[in-house]
């Protein structure tokens, strides 16, 4: 289907999307750990808006009492305090996933040096920051872009769930709408659309340009009425203005789910089709957990020190100025006691209340807190740094194997991602080769036998792999192409062939001799029974 048609009544983004875009706000908020945000969402006043047919709803929950709703008014400050453990784990999810970058390789030579020049520094960046997306919003769409203007290659992009209109059929995407607010004046908003569709078998890509208002789509005008739309005007495939052919099979855009199922929206007829956020159950208990720690800091603060002065030690500021008490003041002139009651109220001038603050009861709750949070996200506690193990060694001096087994949750998470990651990058490098072949014309067509590689997920450390290489030495139970691959797992099998005949050439390594015949010459051997030099030796003693 093309682009919307000019409606100034329709609403945008479409209902259909509501209960989707309105969960994945949640999430953003805690994601971005901003308080106005958090309030917004749960206050129920000023919330997040979303447009439900000719409705408008809010994005809150007034009903049930989140303490990062809870107004502030009369307060000097906003004194809640979040803590950003959903950043954390969203981050977490990013690294375990791609602190290492992954090897994709392809049988054709000249489509490996290509690709070699596309999955450069900023290809993996770019991964890296659609895994922290995907894993706060559920999951994350990766679009081929191109601009000769920028790079002399294709390269990827990221767009978020809250800006996309997907269209799935059996669980796969068959297309899908972007939108971006390019320009506000009043109650006036421009947004700019980005339809990606099939057309006989190839990707094309349609621009719009829509004048409406913050809850309705409006009506379609001119590419040109926008600097940030003007350029795209002139591209006219298909005879449609603004319209752009990839010039290869399949869309431009990938959707990665995060992980699935989705429990939230497994009857929703969109959401059902998207993954599930990292933090999708764990709200609840990040709301108990800014309060916990909100608690915690108002009794640091009401157990601050405080001087209660005597009023004789005031002075005057002049009629109707009231007194005041001068702080730096070091000397004092004595005043002279009345007897009596007044006597007992003179004797102590200056006082020093120090209230007692004890936090131990706040950190072990909210320690139990963060330990609930992250388990239920699929993470170990071990990999936040909260391992509860006495043994008292330090993490530089762990092996793989007992790391992995202090952090088998988060790595059975990871894997569990990367079986959604794998399929997806396949797919999306693919395009993006075809895409790069087919507007810079460099002929890398030849995607034959395309294969992913990810780094493991746990490694040894140098001295580890070294003392293993060495005892395989020792015992010759392995050839030194063995115990390169060990000391390099990243490294592919020429790499391992160069760096073992490096080693055989530098040492002059040649076979094996056996121990028992050092030292043992057959032709001196031979002499000495009488034989001929280099004669056979005999069959029979």
């Amino acid at each position: 289907m093309p682009l919307p048609i000019s409606d100034p009544k329709a609403a945008w983004p479409p209902a259909r999307l509501s209960n989707v875009l309105g969960k994945v706000k949640e999430w953003d908020a805690w994601w971005t750990g901003d308080l106005d945000r958090l309030a917004a969402v749960y206050g129920g006043v000023d919330a997040t808006r979303q447009a439900t047919g000719g409705a408008v709803v809010k994005v809150a929950r007034s009903v049930k009492r989140w303490f990062v709703g809870e107004p502030t008014a009369g307060q000097d400050r906003n004194t809640k305090v979040p803590m950003p453990v959903a950043a954390e784990m969203c981050q977490a999810s990013s690294d375990l996933l791609f602190s290492d970058p992954f090897t994709v390789t392809v049988k054709a030579a000249k489509t490996q040096a290509r690709l070699d020049e596309i999955l450069d520094d900023d290809f993996h960046t770019t991964i890296a920051e659609a895994a922290e997306m995907a894993a706060a919003h559920g999951g994350v769409y990766l679009v081929a872009a191109w601009d000769d203007k920028v790079a002399q290659q294709a390269f990827p992009t990221v767009r978020a769930t809250d800006q996309a209109d997907p269209e799935f059929r059996f669980g796969r995407l068959t297309a899908v709408t972007f939108w971006s607010v390019v320009k506000t004046e009043g109650d006036n908003v421009w947004r700019h659309l980005e339809r990606h569709e099939i057309a006989n078998g190839v990707g094309v890509i349609l621009h719009g340009l829509y004048q409406g208002t913050a809850d309705t789509l409006g009506i379609s005008v001119g590419l040109d009425h926008s600097e940030v739309t003007a350029p795209l005007a002139v591209h006219v495939d298909l005879n449609l203005p603004g319209t752009i052919t990839t010039g290869s099979p399949g869309l431009a855009v990938t959707y990665v789910p995060n992980q699935t199922p989705n429990r939230l929206w497994r009857t929703d007829t969109v959401g059902r089709n998207l993954g599930r956020s990292d933090l999708d159950g764990t709200e609840r208990l990040m709301d108990e957990l800014v309060e916990t720690m909100s608690d915690l800091m108002r009794a640091r603060r009401a157990a601050r020190a405080r001087v209660l002065y005597s009023k004789p030690l005031a002075k005057s500021m002049g009629v109707g100025k009231g007194n005041a008490i001068d702080t730096a003041q070091e000397t004092y002139v004595g005043v002279e006691a009345l007897g009596g009651k007044d006597q007992a109220r003179l004797t102590d001038m200056v006082q020093v209340v120090q209230p007692t603050f004890d936090p131990t009861g706040y950190l072990a709750t909210a320690r139990a807190l963060l330990e609930q949070i992250v388990e239920l996200a699929g993470y170990s506690a071990q990999t936040f740094g909260l391992d509860t193990g006495s043994s008292g060694d330090s993490a530089g001096s762990r092996t793989a194997t007992e790391v992995e087994s202090r952090e088998r949750r988060s790595l059975m998470t990871r894997g569990r991602k990367l079986r959604e990651w794998k399929p997806a990058l396949l797919r999306f490098v693919e395009k993006l080769l075809l895409v790069d072949a087919h507007v810079f014309a460099t002929g890398a067509t030849d995607v034959t036998d395309l294969a992913i590689e990810f780094s493991d997920g746990v490694q040894d450390n140098p001295l580890a792999l070294a003392q293993t290489a060495l005892a395989l030495y020792q015992g010759q139970s392995a050839s030194v192409e063995e115990r390169v691959a060990i000391l390099h797992p990243d490294w592919q099998d020429t790499e391992v062939q160069k760096e073992a005949a490096k080693i055989r050439e530098e040492f002059a390594l040649g076979g094996l001799n056996d121990p028992a015949m050092a030292g043992f010459d057959a032709n001196t051997e031979g002499a000495a029974r009488g034989d001929e030099p280099g004669a056979a030796e005999p069959t029979d003693r």
